[in-house]
């Protein structure tokens, strides 16, 4: 839903004290103490590295799948509506016609529209064509200094209701481009706990929903997109617009509700807004639309490509991520590799939003030691080792703000190939106070790519 600057794991923030876990018995052979008087259980058998193998790709836990859990629609004829207001003397070159901004954005959406980028990000989840509506001056109407999401959710229904956007099309993503110098604020869609967020400095975009009722045709849903100038450069514009508009047409309808405040959960005409059951934790470091799964896939997210001419970011696929090969998509050249942690326990708990959850993690209590299997693969030959970190992401974000460390992670190897299986010992040095949930994200890297998979820990 966000195009985010910073991982944003607030999400933690959402889990009550109601948690409760089941496993199967653990092994305790071959045990290491990974902390001082700690009690350890195994996963296990730690002698148990795997070998180098020429198997593309080798065995390892399956990818998570975007699913449409609440059954919501799709766009079946989207289109696209570039929403301006009038120039401003003080407004950046991105957002001002008088400096070609506008013109540069138009002949983007053109050109985005008639590439073959829309029907490979967007057709598997049923979603149709895409075409250009054209633009829509919002004449006599000033941009404001500062708005939020509910005061924009407010002047869009005005907007569609007044007619001001010609005729309003539940089909269309309209689509408003702030000027430098609008401070859009939000909070939080994950947790109050962790504050708001402001445009271009924790986001560069969203997408959100109103129900409006136009004559007699009753309440419609209209999807739209708030994209803020923060650079003079139109790419910090055109490479939001393409996450958001892919997530506007396979989720239009996010959360439908009055008071304007996202949930985790998505709403009840939510399409595909979150992953299957078994795969919870990869939503959490930044939300779980298509545009928000690969948010976090290095520096290889964001490609240009020829029939557009402009930058764009890559979005999820459940096509590829069924097939072992990178999830995002478009392909881009290279291996695809990851290090994925074996997840062993069913886990069950209660978040303010979700209500109960069942996913799988591990359970490690506090004071205790688990060694769990990570799988590296690859779907081709690699040009070098795999090579991998782990980190307790709720110090990582938020150490600074004073969270103290609740985890200490231990490798028993930090590289290998496609086949082989590296150890990860977690232990538990402190209860989290997000109701005893902690977790923790493998990085493998190559040269400059890397990419991240999740894993959630929790206390019995």
């Amino acid at each position: 839903m966000f195009r985010l600057w910073f991982v944003v794991f607030a999400s933690f923030a959402m889990l009550s004290v109601a948690i409760s876990c089941s496993s199967s018995s653990p092994d305790t052979s071959g045990a290491t103490d990974a902390g001082t008087d700690a009690k350890v259980v195994d996963s296990g058998p730690d002698v148990d590295n795997g070998a180098p193998s020429t198997t593309y790709p080798a065995p390892h836990p399956d990818l998570p799948q975007l699913v449409n859990a609440a059954k919501g629609p799709v766009l079946t004829n989207p289109k696209i509506a570039l929403v301006y207001f009038p120039c401003e003397a003080d407004a950046g070159a991105a957002s001002c016609d008088s400096d070609g901004g506008e013109a540069q954005l138009e002949a983007f959406a053109q050109k985005f529209a008639s590439s073959s980028y829309w029907a490979t990000t967007t057709s598997e989840y049923g979603v149709g064509p895409v075409t250009y509506a054209g633009a829509i001056p919002l004449t006599g109407e000033v941009a404001p200094k500062t708005a939020t999401n509910i005061d924009l959710q407010n002047y869009v229904t005005s907007l569609l209701a007044s007619g001001k956007l010609g005729v309003p099309d539940p089909q269309t993503i309209y689509t408003f481009i702030y000027p430098e110098g609008t401070v859009i604020s939000e909070t939080n869609p994950l947790s109050v706990l962790v504050g708001g967020f402001n445009s271009c400095s924790q986001f560069i975009g969203y997408h959100d929903n109103v129900s409006v009722a136009i004559g007699d045709a009753g309440a419609q849903n209209f999807p739209f997109a708030i994209i803020p100038t923060c650079s003079t450069a139109v790419s910090t514009l055109t490479e939001p617009m393409s996450h958001e508009w892919v997530e506007a047409a396979t989720d239009p309808d996010p959360v439908a509700q009055s008071n304007g405040v996202f949930v985790a959960s998505g709403g009840p005409n939510s399409a595909f807004f979150g992953v299957d059951g078994d795969h919870l934790v990869w939503t959490l470091p930044g939300g779980g639309e298509a545009g928000d799964l690969c948010e976090n896939g290095g520096p290889a997210i964001d490609i240009n490509p020829t029939d557009i001419g402009s930058t764009v970011q890559r979005t999820w696929s459940d096509l590829a991520a069924k097939a072992n090969h990178d999830p995002c998509v478009p392909h881009v050249d290279g291996a695809y590799f990851a290090a994925a942690p074996v997840l062993t326990d069913d886990v069950s708990f209660t978040t303010t939003f979700t209500g109960s959850v069942k996913s799988k993690g591990i359970v490690v209590p506090v004071g205790a030691s688990k060694t769990i299997e990570v799988d590296l693969f690859s779907d081709a030959a690699t040009d070098g080792p795999i090579t991998v970190d782990a980190q307790d992401l709720l110090y990582e974000n938020y150490g600074k703000a004073g969270l103290a460390n609740t985890m200490n992670l231990t490798w028993d190897r930090v590289s290998g190939l496609n086949g082989e299986k590296l150890h990860l010992t977690i232990n538990v040095l402190s209860s989290s106070f997000l109701g005893g949930a902690h977790a923790f994200v493998i990085k493998a890297q190559i040269g400059s790519r890397y990419q991240l998979w999740p894993g959630l820990v929790v206390e019995q």
